[in-house]
């Protein structure tokens, strides 16, 4: 354990006053660069105002609800001050109350995904939850109906093909899609041409500071997941894998669906426990501590630029 990050790391203590200290510290730097990314110099709004509070919330709420799931993840508020960083770093538009509530949609399917190897749950309830929930993220925004599809192979993480895990996060997810549907709630010419709307306009968009700074350290991820496939315990090993998987599904979703709330939020969540892990195994060491900073950086790069 000698390449762990030091405990001094102000959000590696697990000290409940620290939570606190997350929720102030997120909540006033989304305040500050939301200030500095507004067009109108002095538009304080309400919604101005909601955005901080809702973001600093979500990133205590995040951490605990991945940290408390994941079985690996340790009991500090890293995770929550990764979330925010790659949160912020992620776009150049101020941030608003939608961006915490569809992360903390992704970090409960993550949880969820993350109890499917669980064996003291029972496995029907969890992979029933987990159908449910994507169908939930799918009528909350209709962009993510397609939630179903990192859904149904999330079982398989581990490159075993169960097809009975699959079909019953199948029915689960559809039953409560087809009652949407069927009580009117929404048509399902609305969703069709919505879906050959967003075929018929893909495209690849040049990459902004952020995402090629999150791109840089993705590199070191992926060797980074490729050694703990080989040496990791089963929860760590399959909770990068479930997160390879989100993020795979979220940069398909941009290039598909251009909806960048989504994207950012969604993209946070799901590489957030990567930032966690190479805080703690990256290597040359110096580099851990440039992994946040980076990110901020970044962000401020794109309101001076």
């Amino acid at each position: 354990m000698h390449n762990v990050l030091p405990t001094n790391h102000i959000f590696r203590n697990s000290h409940p006053g620290i939570a606190v200290f997350l929720v102030f510290c997120t909540a006033i730097g989304t305040a500050l660069l939301n200030f500095l990314r507004q067009k109108s110099t002095f538009d304080f709004s309400f919604e101005f105002w909601i955005a901080p509070i809702s973001i600093g919330i979500a990133s205590w709420l995040i951490n605990v609800i991945l940290v408390y799931r994941s079985r690996y993840l340790s009991s500090n508020y890293l995770l929550g001050w990764s979330w925010w960083c790659l949160l912020v770093a992620l776009t150049n538009s101020p941030i608003t109350w939608r961006e915490a509530l569809l992360s903390v949609g992704a970090s409960v399917w993550l949880a969820i995904a993350f109890e499917l190897f669980d064996e003291r749950k029972i496995g029907l309830r969890t992979r029933s939850n987990l159908g449910f929930f994507a169908a939930f993220l799918g009528i909350l925004n209709l962009n993510l109906f397609s939630f179903v599809i990192p859904s149904l192979l999330a079982p398989s993480i581990e490159f075993k093909l169960r097809l009975r895990p699959i079909l019953q996060i199948f029915i689960a997810w559809l039953l409560p899609v087809s009652l949407f549907f069927v009580f009117g709630l929404s048509s399902l010419d609305f969703l069709f041409s919505s879906m050959i709307k967003s075929y018929e306009n893909i495209f690849f968009d040049l990459p902004s500071t952020g995402e090629l700074i999150i791109f840089f350290w993705a590199i070191f991820a992926f060797f980074q997941t490729i050694r703990a496939l080989m040496s990791a315990k089963k929860a760590k090993r399959r909770g990068l894998m479930l997160s390879w998987l989100g993020i795979a599904y979220t940069v398909l979703l941009s290039i598909v669906i251009h909806d960048p709330i989504s994207y950012v939020s969604l993209l946070a969540v799901f590489f957030g426990p990567h930032l966690v892990n190479l805080k703690d195994y990256i290597s040359p060491k110096g580099l851990r501590y440039l992994l946040t900073p980076s990110l901020l950086l970044g962000a401020l790069l794109e309101v001076i630029f």
